[in-house]
């Protein structure tokens, strides 16, 4: 599992996994929830009983994306060129 650390104007660092989610593997819509992603969370309740679980098992490979994502969104950037590069061959950033 590769970690991504980000970084915002303040000197917060955060540190992601990038790749497969086991928490959301195992814990579901819990780990959106906890994450303060509330529209993954409708997603997570609405559409995984219409799918079977077929979506939730889609989200084990996007959730930790969708979280690096967000927290770029809030201001945060990679705190490395390593980090930057990783981010750019997971084609999470351009």
């Amino acid at each position: 599992m590769a970690k991504v650390r980000l970084k915002n104007k303040v000197g917060v660092i955060k540190e992601v996994q990038a790749g497969f989610s086991w928490t959301t593997f195992f814990f579901g819509g819990w780990v959106a929830m906890f994450r303060g992603q509330w529209s993954e969370v409708a997603k997570w309740f609405f559409l995984n009983p219409i799918t079977l679980g077929i979506w939730g098992l889609v989200q084990c490979w996007t959730a930790n994306k969708k979280t690096i994502i967000a927290l770029i969104e809030k201001g945060y950037e990679p705190a490395s060129e390593a980090d930057k590069i990783l981010l750019i061959e997971r084609e999470i950033v351009a």
